[in-house]
C-alpha cells in the first residue's frame, strides 16, 4: 500500500500533512524523553520513505523531504545517539536542496530566503556528523550540494565548456581511471572492515563509496558530467585535487564542536578523505570572533579604538584562529606543510582569517601554498583555466557614496602605481565629481583611526546631489575582457539581497550585473575594496560574494578582503608588490610574498591580514 496518492498534487499534500502531524508533535514534546524517541522514529521513516520517491523522480515531495530530514537531522544531531542517522538525513536534506534549487531555476526563480535561513548551518553540521560517523566523504557530498547551489547553473555551463574538447575530454578519462582506482580499494577495505566489525557506519561508507563510483559511471559520457554537475556528489571535490594538485580541507564549525574534512588527490596513496576534530572552532567562538573583529573596527571608525589597539584586536584574531585551526591541523597531518592546500571554510567560519593567520611566526599564505575556495566545484572550474596573456584594466573611484560623498583619496595613487607595473594608463572614475578637486592623500593622528574605504567613515564629506546611479555602460564589458582586473574602490555587501551587492565604480555595479558577462578564461581579479573577499554571514552559501561570483564566470583566481580595506600607503604598497610579483608567479604565491614581507618589516596586521586569495 503506498503511502501518499498518485499525482504529484496528492503525493505533495499527502507528504506535507504526514510531516506537519510530526511536526505539531515534536513541538509538544518538551523534555518528554519517551515522546521524543516516537518522533524521532517517525520522521525517520518519513524522511526515508520521501528520500525513495525523490529517487524514483517523484519531485513533489521534495519540500516535505527538505522538512522532514531536517528535523530528523536535528533530532539525530542534538541527541548524538546515532552518527549514522544524522548522517544520512544529511544527504537526504542536501537531495531535497538541489531538486527545489533546480525545479526554482527553471521558472527562473531564486531560492525562497526563508529556506536559505534554515540551511545556514546544516552544511557545516552536515559535514561534522559525517566526521563523528566515521563516512567524511558524506560530509563532502552534503556540503557540496547546499554550498554551490546559487552558482550552479554557471558553474555547469563553465564545465560544459572546460570538459567537451578533446583535451578536455581526454583529461577526464584519465581522472576517472585514478580516481575509480581508489574508490575501488577503498570499497574493499569497507567491505574488509565489515566481516570484522558490527560499527552500522560501514553500511553507510560502503553506500557512500558505491555511490561514487556509481557517479564515476555517469561521468563517462558529457551527457552524464553535466547532469552529474547539479547532484550532491563527491566527485567535484576529488577531481578538484586531481585538477589543481592541491589537497582540499573542509572547515566545518558545528555547535559544540568543528572538524576539518580533507579530499586528496585519487592518485595518492591516503584514504580519499579524512577527517579530524577541532574542538575550538565551534559556531560559538566563530561568531564571537567575527563579532569582535567587527567590534573593533567600528570603534576605530567612531575614534574609540587607535591604530594600536585595533592591532592588538587582529593579533589576537591571527592568534586565536592559529591555536584553534592551524596547530591541531598541521600537528595531526604535518605533511600539510609541504603541499598545495586549498581550504573550503563553511558558513560563518568563511569570515576568520585563515590565510593570514601565524604559521611558525609568520602569515600561512607567506609559508604555505594556499588558497582559499567556496566549494570544490569552484576549484575545480579554476584549476581548469590556466593564466592568458591579454589586456590589463586598472581603475579606481575615490569616492564612497553614502548620506553624502565620502573621499577614499589613495585608491588613485594605488591605481597609478599599479598600472604603471602593467605599461598601462588608469582608468580613474568621478575624479572631479562636482567639481572638486581631487581628494588628497591624507594620513591620520600617529595613533588615531585609520581611514577606512567603507561608507562608514571620518572622511570629508560633501553633499550628494541625487541618489547613485548605474557605473558606465563599458565597465562590465571592459572587465570581461581582461586578463588581469585591479579595482580600487569600495563595495557594498547587501544581506537583504546579496545580488545587489555592489561595486562602486562611477556608480553601482551589481553583482547581478557581473553574472551576467563571462570573464576572460584565466583572469586574475584583485578587488582592493573594503570586504568584498567576504560573504554576508546571514545567509548560508559562500556562493552569495564577489569571489565565488567570479569564479563562476571564469576568473582563476580572485584576490579579496575579509574586513574593511585601510585607505592608507601601506595598502598601496601591499597591492604594488603584489602585482610585481604575479609577472612571475600564481596570485596566492604573489599575494602570499607581499604579506609576508610587510609582516616582517613591521606593518600593522590591519593592512594585510583581512586580505585572502581565491581560486585555483
Amino acid at each position: 500500500m503506498k503511502l501518499f496518492g498518485r499525482s504529484e498534487a496528492s503525493r505533495y499534500r499527502g507528504a506535507a500533512e504526514a510531516y506537519k502531524s510530526i511536526q505539531d508533535r515534536f513541538n509538544a514534546v518538551g523534555q518528554d524523553s519517551g515522546r521524543l524517541e516516537s518522533v524521532r522514529d517517525d520522521v525517520w521513516d518519513l524522511q526515508r520513505k520521501l528520500s525513495q520517491d525523490l529517487a524514483q523522480g517523484r519531485t513533489s515531495v521534495a519540500g516535505p523531504l527538505f522538512s522532514a530530514a531536517r528535523l530528523s537531522f536535528l533530532i539525530e544531531f542534538s541527541t548524538g545517539a546515532d552518527w549514522s542517522r544524522a548522517t544520512t538525513s544529511g544527504l537526504a536534506f542536501s537531495t531535497a536542496c538541489c531538486v527545489i534549487d533546480v525545479s526554482r531555476s527553471q521558472d527562473d526563480e531564486p531560492m525562497p530566503e526563508g529556506l536559505l535561513r534554515e540551511m545556514q548551518r546544516m552544511a557545516p553540521t552536515s559535514a561534522y556528523a559525517a566526521h563523528r560517523c566515521g563516512v567524511p566523504l558524506a560530509g563532502v557530498m552534503a556540503a557540496e550540494a547546499i554550498t554551490s547551489l546559487s552558482l550552479g547553473d554557471r558553474m555547469v555551463a563553465r564545465e560544459s565548456t572546460a570538459t567537451v574538447t578533446d583535451n578536455g575530454l581526454a583529461a577526464l578519462q584519465r581522472q576517472l581511471t585514478g580516481m575509480q582506482r581508489t574508490a575501488a580499494r577503498e570499497m574493499r577495505a569497507t567491505r574488509s572492515m565489515a566481516k570484522r566489525s558490527p560499527h552500522v557506519g560501514l553500511s553507510l561508507q560502503e553506500a557512500v563509496n558505491q555511490q561514487f563510483l556509481t557517479d564515476l559511471a555517469t561521468l563517462t559520457t558529457a551527457e552524464g558530467a553535466h547532469r552529474l554537475a547539479m547532484s550532491p556528489n563527491a566527485l567535484a571535490s576529488a577531481r578538484a585535487a586531481l585538477s589543481s594538485g592541491r589537497t582540499l580541507v573542509y572547515i566545518a564549525p558545528a555547535p559544540r564542536s568543528a572538524a576539518a574534512l580533507r579530499i586528496n588527490s585519487p592518485e595518492s596513496e591516503r584514504e580519499m578523505c579524512e577527517s579530524i576534530e577541532l574542538p575550538a572552532l565551534d559556531f560559538g567562538s566563530v561568531r564571537t570572533l567575527v563579532e569582535q573583529v567587527r567590534d573593533g573596527y567600528g570603534a576605530a571608525q567612531r575614534g574609540e579604538l587607535g591604530k594600536k589597539g585595533l592591532a592588538r584586536l587582529i593579533r589576537t584574531a591571527l592568534d586565536t584562529v592559529t591555536s584553534a585551526f592551524w596547530d591541531p591541523l598541521l600537528t595531526e597531518w604535518p605533511e600539510l606543510r609541504d603541499v598545495p592546500l586549498a581550504l573550503a571554510p563553511l558558513a560563518e567560519s568563511a569570515l576568520l582569517p585563515f590565510y593570514t593567520a601565524l604559521v611558525g611566526g609568520a602569515p600561512a599564505c607567506s609559508v604555505l601554498d594556499v588558497t582559499m575556495v567556496p566549494s570544490g566545484r569552484a576549484l575545480f572550474l579554476a584549476a581548469g583555466w590556466q593564466p592568458q596573456a591579454g589586456r590589463v584594466l586598472v581603475a579606481a573611484d575615490p569616492w564612497v557614496d553614502g548620506g553624502g560623498l565620502r573621499s577614499i583619496p589613495r585608491t588613485v595613487p594605488e591605481a597609478r602605481a599599479v598600472a604603471a607595473v602593467h605599461g598601462v594608463e588608469p582608468r580613474i572614475l568621478r575624479e572631479q565629481v562636482l567639481h572638486a578637486p581631487e581628494p588628497p592623500p591624507r594620513e591620520g593622528p600617529a595613533d588615531g583611526p585609520d581611514l577606512l574605504r567603507t561608507t562608514r567613515g571620518t572622511a570629508q564629506e560633501i553633499p550628494a546631489t541625487s541618489e547613485t546611479g548605474p557605473a558606465p555602460p563599458d565597465i562590465a564589458d571592459r572587465i570581461a575582457e581582461a586578463s588581469v582586473v585591479h579595482l580600487a574602490c569600495h563595495g557594498e555587501l547587501r544581506s537583504d539581497d546579496p545580488l545587489a551587492s555592489s561595486l562602486l565604480l562611477g556608480g553601482k555595479l551589481p553583482l547581478a550585473s557581473v553574472l551576467r558577462t563571462n570573464l576572460r578564461p584565466g583572469a586574475t581579479v584583485v578587488l582592493s575594496a573594503c570586504e568584498l573577499g567576504s560573504i554576508t554571514g546571514d545567509l548560508p552559501d559562500e556562493q552569495l560574494g564577489f569571489p565565488a561570483a567570479l569564479l563562476a564566470v571564469g576568473a582563476r583566481s580572485v584576490i579579496g578582503a575579509l574586513w574593511p580595506v585601510p585607505d592608507t600607503e601601506a595598502t598601496v604598497t601591499l597591492m604594488t608588490k603584489t602585482h610585481r610579483a604575479l609577472a612571475a608567479s600564481s596570485a596566492t604565491r604573489a599575494l602570499g610574498r607581499a604579506i609576508g614581507e610587510a609582516h616582517a618589516q613591521g606593518v600593522p596586521p590591519s593592512a594585510w591580514a583581512s586580505f585572502a586569495c581565491f581560486g585555483a
